[in-house]
């Protein structure tokens, strides 16, 4: 049987089958959202023998989308491109194109004529509104009569407008109501309340069951397709899938049928957002968060499993998560049955699929064997996507990089698997043995079941309870370090290894834990050959280190002798936070609800400061040691709009943008104007989790007022030499990082990969000392006056700016900076009162017993 486009797609196996079904999905919504993909970009992981059919099915979409844009379009025009195609074929694709395009312009000037003239008349609007069930005839009479301002509408307008006003429809219903068009409110029983999805089959509705009251998502078949037999088979088996399962966490199919032609499947409506929007929206999950998650899913899949269903397309995007934190499972309609006997549709045999098979799947959370061959998926390459999912959970990034398809599919099958533990700061090292078993790349030696996993999982989470897990900043062991030559180029003496340090190289993390000088869990440097890497390290460190306060005298006496390079400075900052009986991390909450600031300690040490060559401007030079003496602590990321929510609505605080104006997004340009403040950033979204901004120093000031008068404690903007100290994290470097700018990309929103706007933190990786976006985002407000020529005069210990001036220090640049003004030394500045610009992060002052 052959396909509308005269294919063999009919014949090739169920399994195959739905993945060029997701192929096709995927082409035609990139056709909707107004781009024009490259067949050949879908064609070039495509086997040989597959082509033609690939071919045959996005050929007639891409031509069908051109003729309604307007183009003229030649079969010789795809005979050049594919000069295997068959011409007749083409020929008659191409004439039934552009013939269906001739049809809907007369049908769309007939409809415009008639929308031109005025809309349905009040009593056709109220025939419809009764015949559709949204109201009955005595319901809309009293709503009517009951209305103070219009007793009567006179016109449909005002009556569609009555009803959106007292809730009775929505706007999507009334701009239904007030055509001419043929769109249905009523499907079955089911009354459709507004689109919430489309995709290249049809579209999802929120509806709502007349009878039952039960909000559910309504999937319809898109009207130009319910009599093409391949695509309404694509359809069909979507429903059958989905009706063998009911579980918890996979989204519930309830009901399917035809309804005077269209074809619908009704599922459990999700009051939520895809994990993918999720980690977007707010950043990157805790680990017990992405834990939680993950068991979850995983509890889902046990059961699909255990039905024979196997998803194949695990990924966070299928994933949703309501308003109670519980995950569905989305598309189990596209996963594969393994049923040995038949096929999805009927008892046809399951044609048996070849070594040589088109590309499916998602990349970035594909299984080796899935890449390699997809009969050779099966359940474990599930449990493979669900480990891919937690990492990008974790980091809001894919396990594996790579700029070509090819590249990633192969760094899946070659690249070691990352430890987490070393990658990422909150993991704790128990964890990573269940991680690398998930990502094993070879499904023999993945976990065998979703059973098997769970019972990993929750032995874990019993073993180590989120609240007792210790937050340690992340070690970048693969990081580059400085050279030997910026080394030697540097002043300072290298000193003999310090004994107590020596000490700590060569003890167990038991004897460790025993002695009180260490945390027992979440050491990211217990075992020897970590150990060896600090042993080395205690004899490459520069002096680092000197504090004024008796308490402190002894260790700032020892670390002095060190100077703490990026890989190893997670460990300095935990040895200083163990001896001094300090909190790495220390979380304030700020109101009733959950939000929160997250403070990360910062040792005491020296550093150079500024720019080594001048090479940006003279004001950022000379360079010079500077000294700070006493730890302190800085939030781990800019003020969020959530947190800064809280103190205007405790103060009804006014922003000098509210008062004056402010900063905000018109057409790609960031401009001022009296409406815009951190509320109203025009055309850039304002989000709970992003920094707030269009903020001035004065504004930043008054925040730290009020938490200071809130907790007792001192907080304040950081001085600029906190600042760069801070975002060093023990590097003499142009960056944190290292000297390649091309790795901006990782740690910092800026000019190159930003597209204009902010994003909310945690997106990107921190620097060693667990400090978010010091880079990019946005500029932050330092405590200091600006003057050019401060560093000529600047005091070695504790320098706090000069004395006087107009304008205040800003660092760390912005969205709208390339990377080269990006650097841990780049200095800004701006008027106290202005918030262009205008972020911040904050200091907490630490008073040592």
């Amino acid at each position: 049987m052959k396909s509308r486009n005269e294919t063999d797609f009919e014949q090739l196996p169920s399994d195959l089958m739905l993945r060029v079904n997701q192929l096709c999905d995927q082409y035609e919504t990139e056709l909707r959202l107004g781009e024009l993909p490259s067949i050949d970009d879908y064609l070039e992981n495509v086997a040989l023998e597959y082509r033609e059919v690939i071919l045959k099915e996005l050929i007639p979409l891409e031509i069908e989308h051109r003729c309604q844009r307007g183009e003229t379009l030649k079969s010789a025009d795809y005979l050049e491109l594919f000069p295997d195609l068959e011409p007749d074929w083409l020929a008659s694709v191409l004439e039934a194109a552009q013939a269906d395009q001739l049809a809907a312009v007369v049908n769309s000037s007939a409809h415009k004529q008639q929308n031109l003239t005025a809309p349905p008349s009040l009593e056709r609007c109220q025939q419809r509104i009764v015949k559709e069930g949204i109201l009955s005839q005595a319901e809309l009479t009293a709503l009517q009569l009951a209305s103070e301002a219009e007793p009567s509408s006179q016109t449909s307008e005002d009556l569609t407008e009555l009803l959106v006003q007292s809730g009775k429809i929505t706007d999507y219903q009334s701009d239904v109501l007030l055509s001419h068009d043929d769109r249905r409110l009523l499907i079955a029983d089911y009354l459709i309340l507004e689109p919430i999805g489309s995709g290249g089959m049809g579209i999802v509705y929120k509806a709502l069951h007349r009878r039952m009251k039960r909000i559910v998502a309504l999937k319809v078949i898109r009207a130009d397709l319910q009599h093409v037999p391949d695509r309404l088979k694509r359809f069909e088996r979507e429903v059958q899938t989905a009706a063998k399962l009911s579980h918890s966490h996979i989204v519930t199919a309830y009901d399917a049928g035809e309804d005077q032609g269209i074809h619908f499947l009704i599922c459990e409506y999700i009051d939520g957002e895809s994990l993918t929007q999720l980690v977007r929206n707010s950043g990157p999950l805790d680990f017990f968060d992405a834990l939680n998650c993950i068991l979850q899913v995983a509890q889902g899949l046990e059961y699909a499993h255990r039905q024979g269903v196997v998803h194949r397309d695990i990924k966070p995007a299928n994933i949703l998560v309501d308003d109670q934190g519980d995950l569905k499972i989305l598309d189990m309609g596209l996963a594969r049955l393994q049923q040995p006997d038949d096929v999805i549709l009927g008892a046809e045999a399951q044609t048996e699929l070849t070594s040589s098979q088109f590309f499916m799947g998602t990349i970035d959370y594909m299984a080796p064997e899935q890449a390699r061959n997809t009969k050779f998926a099966d359940h474990r390459s599930d449990i493979y996507s669900l480990g891919c999912t937690f990492y990008f959970l974790l980091t809001a990034q894919p396990v594996y990089q790579g700029e070509t398809t090819v590249e990633r599919i192969l760094a899946h099958r070659d690249e070691p698997i990352p430890r987490l533990s070393e990658r990422l700061c909150q993991v704790p090292p128990e964890f990573d043995p269940i991680f690398e078993k998930m990502l094993a790349k070879s499904p023999d030696d993945r976990y065998q079941s979703a059973t098997e996993l769970i019972c990993d999982l929750e032995s874990f989470s019993m073993e180590c309870p989120g609240d007792q897990t210790a937050l340690i900043p992340q070690v970048e062991l693969s990081q580059p370090q400085s050279h030997k030559a910026d080394w030697a180029s540097d002043p300072t003496e290298v000193q003999p290894a310090v004994p107590e340090l020596t000490m700590l190289a060569s003890t167990s993390q038991q004897e460790l834990a025993k002695s009180g000088a260490l945390p027992v869990r979440g050491l990211l440097w217990g075992g020897l050959a970590v150990a060896a890497a600090i042993l080395i390290g205690a004899f490459t460190w520069k002096p680092a280190v000197t504090d004024h306060s008796v308490a402190d005298s002894e260790v700032a006496a020892n670390l002095s002798k060190t100077n703490p390079s990026h890989s190893m400075l997670a460990p300095f900052q935990q040895t200083y936070a163990a001896k001094m009986n300090l909190p790495v991390k220390r979380e304030v909450p700020l109101g009733a609800g959950e939000s929160e600031i997250e403070l990360m300690l910062i040792p005491p040490g020296k550093f150079l400061m500024g720019d080594q060559t001048a090479t940006s401007a003279e004001s950022d030079a000379p360079q010079h040691q500077v000294s700070l003496t006493r730890p302190y602590y800085m939030s781990a990321t800019e003020i969020t709009n959530e947190q800064f929510r809280e103190f205007v609505n405790a103060t009804k605080y006014q922003t000098d943008a509210e008062r004056s104006g402010g900063y905000g997004m018109t057409g790609g340009s960031w401009v001022k104007t009296m409406d815009y403040s951190w509320k109203n950033l025009g055309d850039l979204p304002v989000q709970n989790q992003a920094p707030a901004v269009s903020i001035s120093w004065n504004d930043a000031t008054a925040f730290c007022e009020w938490l200071s008068d809130k907790t007792g404690d001192r907080y304040r903007l950081p001085t600029e030499a906190e600042w760069e100290y801070a975002c060093r994290a023990g590097t003499d470097s142009a960056w944190f990082f290292g000297d390649q700018p091309s790795e901006m990309d990782q740690y910092a929103w800026f000019l190159n990969n930003s597209d204009g706007q902010v994003y909310p933190v945690k997106q990107k990786r921190p620097n060693a000392f667990g400090l978010y976006d010091v880079y990019g985002n946005e500029w932050e407000w330092c405590q200091d006056y600006y003057s050019a020529s401060y560093y000529s005069v600047s005091p070695v210990e504790n320098p706090t700016g000069p004395a006087q001036g107009r304008e205040r220090v800003r660092r760390g640049g912005g969205f709208q900076q390339p990377a080269a003004q990006l650097t841990s030394y780049i200095r800004g500045h701006g008027l106290p009162e202005t918030p262009s610009r205008g972020a911040f992060r904050i200091v907490r002052e630490t008073q040592l017993d």
